[in-house]
């Protein structure tokens, strides 16, 4: 009889995505209610308030697609499913690129980064774990064959 080899995923790649979708999916739900006048939480006011409640112009959509994603991917790598580490680059390749994109912008504008504004932080950590997410997946991509 054939040994058949016991994959083992990461973890803790996989719950930090897992973790971000979730984040992703509630600031979207958090912007899309704010936007239908439903709901409006306390860090969406201020200056920038017309764009987050404008259902182009903010990211609600975006947030909601890549945290979706997010979780399905971070799901299926569990289970060490090949469409999830195709899926997981993207998502972490999208992370990173968003996430280094308002980073670089918060640099080069001082001061527009809003340390009240706990979005901001989930675009950070996104931006941290689609970096070293992408590059983890790209190292161990043997693992799904």
């Amino acid at each position: 009889m054939s040994e058949q080899k016991k994959k083992d995923s990461n973890e803790l790649l996989n719950f930090l995505m897992i973790i971000i979708g979730l984040l992703f999916i509630f600031k979207a739900v958090m912007e899309l209610l704010a936007w239908a006048g439903i709901y409006t939480p306390a860090w969406l006011t201020g200056t920038g308030v017309d764009e987050a409640l404008s259902i182009f112009g903010g990211q609600g959509i975006v947030s909601l697609l890549l945290g979706f994603w997010c979780l399905v991917s971070g799901i299926g790598m569990f289970r060490e499913e090949e469409y999830a580490m195709g899926m997981g680059l993207v998502v972490l390749s999208i992370m990173a690129a968003v996430g280094i994109t308002a980073i670089i912008g918060w640099i080069s504008a001082p001061g527009s980064f809003d340390a009240a504004y706990w979005p901001n932080y989930i675009t950070i950590v996104a931006a941290i774990v689609g970096v070293f997410g992408f590059l983890w997946l790209i190292f161990t991509y043997k693992r799904y064959d």
